[in-house]
């Protein structure tokens, strides 16, 4: 599908992973969010866009929403990925959260379950989530036992509907 293009913006790679899944089943380009150029998105009809979440926020997605104003007529689709099991109402506050009343919306918005990565996080990011953690179990009055440990829960067959979705869209 030479008129789609799948751009990701990966700090542990579960985008990249999901990313190049969808590209490669779809048989489109590929490219990293730091390296494309906006002027080539006139080659494209539907822009895939896929992120990691930090903070509930997904990465560049300030920058992805203003590309959506500039290109209004290009079919754009989100996904995230992250940690937090998929839920009905963790994807709903997600795409809430990312995507106000009033602010470009992309056509459809996708959670991906993925996983954390310790080993390819800064110093500052871990030591964040270690803060959130104790917080969360002083909340819950119960010591703090547990240890950073990666986890890689990415699944290709998360991606069917998007590639789904993708095809019936690009035609």
């Amino acid at each position: 599908m030479k008129n789609v293009l799948v751009l990701y913006n990966s700090k542990t790679g579960f985008s990249k992973q999901y990313a190049q899944w969808i590209a490669e089943d779809l048989d489109c380009d590929l490219l990293n969010f730091s390296d494309f150029n906006k002027a080539s998105l006139e080659n494209y009809k539907l822009i895939v866009y896929g992120a990691g979440l930090f903070g509930g926020q997904i990465r560049g997605i300030g920058k992805v929403k203003r590309l959506m104003k500039d290109f209004p007529k290009k079919t754009w689709l989100v996904f995230a990925s992250g940690a937090t099991p998929d839920k009905e109402a963790y994807q709903e506050l997600i795409f809430k959260s990312n995507f106000r009343d009033g602010e470009p919306r992309p056509s459809r918005f996708f959670y991906l379950l993925a996983g954390i990565n310790y080993e390819k996080m800064s110093l500052f990011d871990r030591l964040l989530m270690k803060i959130v953690a104790l917080v969360d179990a002083r909340k819950r009055a119960k010591p703090n036992s547990s240890k950073q440990t990666s986890i890689d829960l990415t699944n290709k067959t998360k991606i069917d509907e998007i590639v789904l979705y993708v095809r019936l869209k690009a035609r």
